[in-house]
Parts: C-alpha cells; sequence; structure tokens
C-alpha cells in the first residue's frame, strides 16, 4: 500500500467513477437547498435527496462528488478523541435508476485494492441479514472467503429515515492491524479502533410507507458514502483524522504560533485538535457565505469560533490568530475546492473580525455587569434577572457560576430558573430554521439527541475515567411525569441526566443493575443514583447536582461507587456458579429465567417442574461454596457469536446478541454468554447462603441468595436476635434450644391441666341438666344454658348430655361475657325422625345476634346478644317440633 494524501485521494476517487461513466459534480453548498429537515449539509447524499425522491431530475443517471459536510451533533464531542470532527469530506457514488448491487460492489472492491492498493485479505464487508444477494456477490463475484463476511441487523446494515426510499447496505471494514488495539471491542463490527469502516453502499430498493409497509422500488438507486479523512487514516496508516496530512499541517502551525508542540500534553492536544477543526469549519461556511449570528447556521459559525478563540487563550496563543489559521486551511483544501482561493480575503476578513468581536466582547464582560448593578441598585433590586445572567452567559462568555459568586459577594442572587428559560428560548430559536420533517420526526426525549453521540464503557478494567458530558436533560417533574427537557446546563439541586462520552458506570442490563457513584468537576458534583441504556449506545446517568453546574462540554470525572460494584460482581458471578449448581443438582432443563443483581442480593429465576426440596438445596449451595473455595479464575473473552456456542457457552434467557459476545468462563465449571461485570476470582465471593426458593409462575422457580457483606450481615443479623432470644429465656446462646424444649414440655403439661380444669368447671355448671329431659313428638330434647364455657367444651358437654339421653336433641347455650356460644347434636334416631342440628341451629342464632349451621348430627354459631338466650332456647324446641315427622 502506497501512502497518499488527503488531495491526491480525492482526485483518485472521482477520477475513477469518472472512468465508470459517472459525472463528477463538485461539492454543494453547505447551506441546504430546499430542505428545511436539515440546518447544514451533513453527508454526502443529502445534496441528493430530491434525486432519489424523483422531486428532481439527476443530470445523469450516473453521479460521484465530494462533498464537504459539517455535524453539528458532533461539536462538543471535537479534540477529546480522534475519531469526531465537525468538519469532514465524503466521497460519494450515486446510481439513479441505472446500475445496482453487482456493479456497485465491484467498483467499490476495485477502488480499494486495484486504485488505493489496500491489502484484500484485510478487508472485511458486511451485508444485511438477509441480503442474499449481497452476500452471494461478495462471496461468488467478488471472491471473499465466507469467514470475512458478516450480516449485521437491521440497526447496522439497512438504511432508512422514516417514510421514503429504502434499502439494505453493504460496509467495507479495514483491519489496521493490532497495533491498533487488541482489546474486545477490536473486533469486526465492534467499537474499537482496529477495524475501520471505510465504505458504505446502500442500495436503496424499498419504500417505506412510515407505518412499517415496505414495497419494491420500480427504479432502484445507489448511495454510497465513504469518508474521506478515514480513507486517508488508512493509506497513511496513522492513528486518526488529526494525523492524516493536512490536519497535521494544522497542528504543525498552531504548535509554531503558541511555541509548544502537538502529542507532548494530553490536555493541550485537546485544545489542538478543537482549533484545527473549528477553524476549517468556520473557513467552509464563510467560504458559502454562512456569516457569524445567534441563530440558526450563524450560531453554529459563532459557538465553533468562540470555542477556538477559548481554547486559543488555554494554549498561549496570540490574540488574533485564527485568520492565519484559515488562511492555511484554505492553501491546504483549494485543490478540491477553488472557491476556498477565490474568497480567501472575505473568508479570513469575516473570521478576523469575529474574532476581534469576540476578544473585546470577552474583556467588556466585567464592564457590562457593572453597568447592570448598577441599574439593579437604582432599582433597589437584589435578585440579578435570567434574562440579564443569559446575556452574559451566551454573548460574553460568562459561566452562570462566576455570575452567582459575583453576586453573592454583594449580598445578591440570581433568578436560576429565569436564566433556564432564556435558554431554552435560544435552543428552540437556533433550531427554527430546521422544521421537522419525515426525516427528523422524533418521539422521546433522547431520540432528539444526535444519533452520533454515543458512550464508551470504560468499566470492565477501570471504575474511573475522565470525559466530556455530551448532553444533559433536567427532570422539572417525576417518574409518572418527567417533564424532561435537553438543555445546555445542570446547576445546584438539579434533578436530571448527564450523558458523556466515555464512562466507566455500568447501565442496568442482562439482571445486573447499574452503578452508581459521582460524577465531578471543579468543585461541582453530581450524585448519580441510577445508570440506564439509553437507544444508539448512550449512557444515561441519572441523579442530582449537590454542589456546583455542569454545562455541556464540560470535562468531568467519573468515578463509580467501588464497594457497590464490588459487592455487585460477588453476586453476579455467584448467579453463574449458581446456575451451572443447579443443571448438575436437578439435570440439563434448567435454563435462566431471569435475574436481578445488585449489591445486596441476587435473585435467579429458572426452568424447573417442582418445589426443589431442601436436599436439593443443600447440594446446589454447598457446591457453590466448594467452588467459591477453590478459587478459580474468572475469564473473560469476546468471540465471534457462533465460536463462542461452539464453547458451549451457555446464552442467557431473552437477550439480544450481536456478532460479536462476550464470555465469562470460570475453570471448566461454568461458561456463560455474559455482559456484565465479574470478580476476578471465585474466591472473592467469599461465601455463598440459599435464603429462599418458591414458585414464581408455571414451571419457573426463584432463588433468592446472598453473598460476602451481605451474607455476613444476615448472619450478624441472626446472631444478634440469638443473643436477644437468649437474654429472654435468661440462658447461654449455646444452650437456647434445651431451654425452649424445656419450656415446651413445661407448657404442654400446664395446657394438659388447664384443659383437665375447664371441663371440670363445665361439668359443674351443667348442674343437673338431665333432669330438664322433654319430649317433643316422641324425641327426647334437652335445652340448657351454662356460663363461661368455650366452644371445644360446649361440644364435650353435648356429647355428655346426648350420652345420658340415649336418643334425642341437645341445645347448649353459653354466656361468657358479651359473646355467646350455641351447639346443637342429634342422635342417629332423631335424625331417623326428621331432626336436624345445622337447621335448628339457624333457626334460633337470629335471636342471640349471629347466625351459624352444621351437619344434621353437630352444629355451632356465635352470637353477640346473650339477653336473647332464654328466647333461643324457648325457639328451639319449635324448630324441632316443625322438624319431626
Amino acid at each position: 500500500m502506497e501512502y497518499h494524501g488527503v488531495n491526491e485521494l480525492r482526485r483518485m476517487f472521482l477520477d475513477f467513477f469518472e472512468s465508470k461513466d459517472h459525472l463528477k459534480m463538485k461539492s454543494f453548498s453547505l447551506v441546504p437547498h430546499n430542505d428545511n429537515s436539515l440546518l447544514i449539509i451533513n453527508s454526502g447524499m443529502a445534496p441528493l435527496k430530491p434525486y432519489f425522491t424523483g422531486q428532481e431530475i439527476p443530470p445523469r443517471n450516473r453521479v460521484t462528488t465530494c462533498q464537504k459536510c459539517i455535524r453539528t451533533g458532533d461539536i462538543e464531542n471535537i479534540g477529546h478523541d480522534g475519531r469526531h470532527g465537525t468538519f469532514f469530506e465524503m466521497l460519494g457514488n450515486f446510481s439513479f435508476g441505472d446500475y445496482f448491487k453487482p456493479q456497485a460492489i465491484a467498483w467499490a472492491w476495485e477502488f480499494l485494492t486495484k486504485v488505493v492498493e489496500l491489502d484484500p485479505e484485510r478487508l472485511y464487508p458486511s451485508v444485511y441479514l438477509e441480503d442474499d444477494e449481497a452476500y452471494d456477490i461478495w462471496k461468488n463475484e467478488i471472491g471473499v472467503p465466507e469467514e470475512r463476511i458478516y450480516r449485521f441487523g437491521k440497526e447496522d446494515n439497512f438504511w432508512e429515515h422514516g417514510a421514503g426510499p429504502c434499502g439494505p447496505c453493504s460496509e467495507i471494514y479495514y483491519d489496521r492491524g493490532e497495533k491498533y488495539g487488541t482489546g474486545p471491542e477490536d473486533v469486526m463490527g465492534g467499537e474499537g479502533d482496529r477495524f475501520m469502516e471505510v465504505w458504505n453502499v446502500v442500495f436503496s430498493q424499498f419504500n417505506n410507507d412510515g407505518k412499517g409497509n415496505y414495497t419494491e422500488l420500480e427504479h432502484k438507486n445507489i448511495d454510497t458514502g465513504m469518508g474521506l479523512e478515514r480513507l486517508a487514516v488508512i493509506c497513511q496508516d496513522v492513528y486518526s483524522l488529526f494525523d492524516v496530512d493536512t490536519n497535521r499541517a494544522m497542528m504543525d502551525l498552531i504548535g509554531e504560533m503558541c511555541g509548544t508542540t502537538y502529542e507532548t500534553d494530553d490536555v493541550k492536544d485537546i485544545s489542538f485538535r478543537i482549533i484545527a477543526d473549528h477553524v476549517k469549519s468556520c473557513t467552509f461556511m464563510a467560504s458559502d457565505g454562512i456569516l457569524p449570528s445567534n441563530e440558526g447556521r450563524g450560531y453554529v459559525f459563532r459557538r465553533l469560533l468562540r470555542r477556538a478563540a477559548r481554547h486559543g487563550r488555554m494554549l498561549g496563543m496570540p490574540e488574533k490568530f485564527m485568520s492565519k489559521l484559515a488562511q492555511k486551511a484554505i492553501d491546504l483544501s483549494c485543490d478540491g475546492y477553488p472557491e476556498l482561493k477565490e474568497k480567501e480575503a472575505m473568508i479570513t476578513r469575516v473570521i478576523e473580525q469575529e474574532e476581534e468581536r469576540f476578544n473585546q466582547t470577552l474583556n467588556k464582560g466585567l464592564e457590562i455587569l457593572e453597568e447592570i448593578e448598577k441599574q439593579m441598585e437604582a432599582e433597589r433590586k437584589t435578585v440579578l434577572s435570567g434574562e440579564d445572567a443569559f446575556r452574559l452567559y451566551d454573548t460574553y462568555g460568562f459561566p452562570i457560576d462566576l455570575t452567582k459568586e459575583i453576586m453573592e459577594d454583594k449580598g445578591w442572587t440570581v433568578d436560576e430558573d429565569g436564566f433556564q428559560k432564556a435558554m431554552k428560548v435560544q435552543k428552540d430559536t437556533a433550531r427554527g430554521a430546521r422544521k421537522t420533517s419525515n426525516y427528523m420526526g422524533r418521539s422521546d426525549i433522547y431520540q432528539q439527541l444526535d444519533a452520533s453521540l454515543t458512550t464508551e464503557f470504560v468499566g470492565y478494567d477501570q471504575l474511573e475515567s475522565d470525559a466530556s458530558a455530551t448532553a444533559l436533560v433536567i427532570n422539572r417533574g417525576n417518574e409518572d411525569d418527567p417533564d424532561d427537557e435537553i438543555v445546555e446546563v445542570l446547576t445546584d439541586g438539579d434533578r436530571g441526566v448527564m450523558i458523556t462520552d466515555v464512562t466507566p458506570f455500568y447501565a442496568t442490563m442482562g439482571g445486573q443493575e447499574g452503578d452508581t457513584g459521582v460524577i465531578e468537576k471543579d468543585g461541582a458534583e453530581f450524585i448519580v443514583e441510577k445508570t440506564v441504556h439509553l437507544q444508539g449506545g448512550k449512557v444515561a446517568h441519572h441523579g442530582k447536582v449537590v454542589r456546583g453546574m455542569f454545562q455541556t462540554g464540560d470535562r468531568v470525572s467519573l468515578k463509580v461507587d467501588r464497594e457497590a460494584r464490588s459487592l455487585t460482581a460477588r453476586n453476579h458471578s455467584a448467579t453463574h456458579l449458581l446456575h451451572a449448581a443447579l443443571m448438575e443438582v436437578l439435570g440439563s432443563h434448567v435454563e435462566q429465567a431471569g435475574s436481578l443483581v445488585e449489591a445486596k442480593r441476587c435473585r435467579f429465576d429458572f426452568t424447573h417442574f417442582q418445589a426443589v426440596t431442601a436436599e436439593e438445596l443443600k447440594k446446589v449451595e454447598d457446591i457453590v461454596n466448594q467452588k467459591i473455595a477453590e478459587e478459580i479464575p474468572v475469564v473473560t473473552e469476546v468471540l465471534p457469536i457462533e465460536e463462542a456456542r461452539k464453547t458451549g457457552a451457555v446464552a442467557q434467557f431473552g437477550e439480544k446478541y450481536g456478532a460479536e459476545v462476550r464470555v465469562v468462563e470460570m475453570g471448566e465449571f461454568s461458561r456463560e454468554f455474559c455482559g456484565g461485570t465479574h470478580v476476578k476470582n471465585t474466591g472473592d465471593i467469599q461465601a455463598f447462603h440459599i435464603l429462599s426458593e418458591s414458585g414464581v409462575a408455571a414451571g419457573v422457580r426463584r432463588i433468592e441468595a446472598q453473598t460476602s457483606k451481605g451474607l455476613f450481615e444476615y448472619y450478624a443479623g441472626l446472631e444478634s436476635e440469638l443473643h436477644r432470644a437468649a437474654q429472654l429465656l435468661k440462658t447461654a446462646p449455646a444452650d437456647v434450644t434445651e431451654k425452649i424444649e424445656s419450656l415446651q414440655n413445661e407448657i404442654r403439661e400446664l395446657n394438659s391441666e388447664n384443659q383437665k380444669l375447664k371441663s371440670e368447671i363445665a361439668n359443674a355448671s351443667l348442674g343437673s341438666a338431665e333432669d330438664e329431659i322433654s319430649e317433643i313428638k316422641g324425641v327426647k330434647f334437652i335445652a340448657t344454658a351454662v356460663e363461661n364455657v368455650e366452644m371445644n367444651e360446649l361440644r364435650n358437654l353435648g356429647d355428655q348430655l346426648r350420652q345420658k339421653i340415649g336418643e334425642g336433641v341437645v341445645v347448649i347455650a353459653s354466656k361468657s361475657g358479651d359473646k355467646v356460644n350455641l351447639m346443637a347434636t342429634a342422635t342417629d334416631g332423631a335424625i331417623a325422625q326428621g331432626a336436624h342440628a345445622g337447621n335448628l341451629i339457624k333457626g334460633i342464632a337470629a335471636l342471640v345476634g349471629g347466625g351459624g349451621g352444621g351437619r344434621p348430627n353437630m352444629a355451632q354459631a356465635g352470637g353477640k346478644n346473650p339477653a336473647g338466650i332464654p328466647e333461643a332456647l324457648k325457639k328451639a324446641a319449635e324448630v324441632l317440633e316443625s322438624q319431626i315427622k
């Protein structure tokens, strides 16, 4: 592979496709033409949308361009890594109803391998999962081995934006080699720096009606996009887009002007990258007539220039430096954009004037504030209005916390709510130039964020990291009605969300609860209460600002709660051991059906069709603790999913996996797909105990357990209760069981004696009830009342009287305080004649204020009216008489 400069690569690409009968068109303006869905052109195909939608007839059915682009959503990311730039150039070849997949793929391969001379063995195509046609072309016509062709899902390899033309795409990745990364993310399709996507060809073959219904397009199209800077990174074998020849020349000039060198100080390097990128963006915007203002595209220009100016001061640059850098950018890019040279004087003057104006306004900031203070004193006000605070922030670069500090020195305050409202008005005004269309339709507040904003998770190996706050969301409501709003600032007391470009915080996933901790910056503090995933690879840190202020773009320090993470990791690793132990004890049918892993405990749901016995649970627990004692190393590895499956790794229930998966191994005992955090060695878990086993659904059982600190606290609680029980029993903890058994024996003896006394009392209360025997239609009948006899003894008395009368019916009522107990019993002979104890009780219970019933031979009832006992007993004779045949 030969070295090729940026300008050379641009010419090579355009000349190649011109040789394939493509019309070579110059770059369109950065100002969209008749497209309210865009603020600034941000992709190669954006200016060509009318050709794709059929609104305009293309000048030729084959077109090639190198389009200048600016993506405003990347502004806050610029400088903090080597991937993002507000300005970039997009190479493209387009077909409007002419050639399709075979030619597009063949020409992409020819350009990369024959013209640029990239090593074919290092190129890895990807296709949409269901696009067999593209797969076959790569395999059979191009000859790429099938192990280097990857199938990805809709999120990665299907292009669509709401209603309209859409279709699968095929990307080409280049393996830059191990020197650019050997981590788990440095795999094909991963987020690392080793495999770089260099080419993406979109096959527009369907029309989406906006409701998910797809129909074949009569005229299919090709839309190819390839970042020129990305291609240069590969061809020049450099680390990032800031290292390619044209950008490196900008870095060298910046270094000369500030007396330092790029790549000698990480903090200063950020400023180098921000200045180089932003000045180039302003240069190209000015060439297209975009001038600094406080709204729309002009505000993008002003924001970029002021950001570059601030970083220039940080580097110690001369007071006026940007026009000289703009001249350098023009010289480096005029080969592809001759209009830059033609408009050089205008471009440099616009930039010079805006820089000078910003320096003046920044220096005048204190003067303006002093004037505001005088006016407030005259009007006897002690609260600075939100509008004035925002004007100082937006126009003169004054952070809100600095304004607050100045006001506090005078004993005054700032209307921070008004400040936030003014900021929202400004943001809405900036957005006003871009009207909503089917390309921009969003429903969720977080979907309003640029899709390019992502969060890199670094928390497997570190619990602290620096990052940029890429987005802030304030929460003025509650969970049911959050009233969320994207803001530029979160201040003391605000509840909300912070999104960063990098995070060590694990976001809730796979049953593992997200991390908690703190985000700090220059005395400001944001307490992270929970961490969750958002769409598009973003991680949201939910919490509250307890001190200071945070702004979008701030460099912040993120610190995970180490103890909580460690305890959670122990519980998570324990569930892996538990799963393997359950399969060993209960059988291979056991599968995970859900889990919850947090610092205090773990919960594991699994498929099993009956309750787990105490003996089985003991075996499971013993196995887990044995594996903990063996101190098995816990090893993680990222593998292609098919290769991972061949290792026997167990997939988690309900999880969605990509082409690459993370496998967690604990020796030969446990091997699972898992993206969670784990201990380094099973010995770190310390101990494991099952708290409970229960059923949660048909065929699904649940085990709750604890490990390490949570378990030790559980044991400490039990020990405390044991000592308390011993004190109450007046014995030693070791003798508690013996003491309890002694007391139980004593209680049994006392209960027996008590029961004997109750019987004697009941018999005594019965007196000579047998003397009250009467006959009703030939059936002997006794109805009597006793005092303070409970229902059990009442039944015993009824049995005794029934035995004495031989055959007949007995009714007894007992008064006990304000309550009444009624009992009736009938012999078999009486029942044969029609007697029914249950119906008899029903007939008299209401008279004592109660109800009841029962069988023909025995019934009982309760009541609350002792005064009704005489009438109830009298009524019993009448009811029995009506029963006897």
